[in-house]
């Protein structure tokens, strides 16, 4: 997936200082499904070629890569 990929399909950026981080400065992607589910994408200094991806929150095993699949889970996610 492409960063504008995620901008398009309503995932909220959050920019994080130099100071804040304590090292540089990054963003990154999330989208809120209430309070019992969140997607997050990777900072922007961890994506190699303008792959990104998203991940459920706080479980790095369950990892969206592919577009359509992403769409498809938000979509369900949405009717719930």
């Amino acid at each position: 997936m492409k960063e504008q990929d995620l901008i398009d399909l309503g995932f909220k950026r959050t920019d994080v200082s130099a100071e804040e981080s304590g090292y540089i400065a990054f963003y990154y992607y999330d989208m809120d499904f209430g309070k019992a589910l969140s997607l997050i994408s990777p900072s922007d200094d961890e994506v190699v070629d303008d792959k990104w991806y998203v991940e459920i929150f706080q479980d790095e095993n369950l990892r969206i890569d592919n577009l359509n699949d992403l769409i498809d889970f938000i979509n369900i996610m949405k009717k719930l």
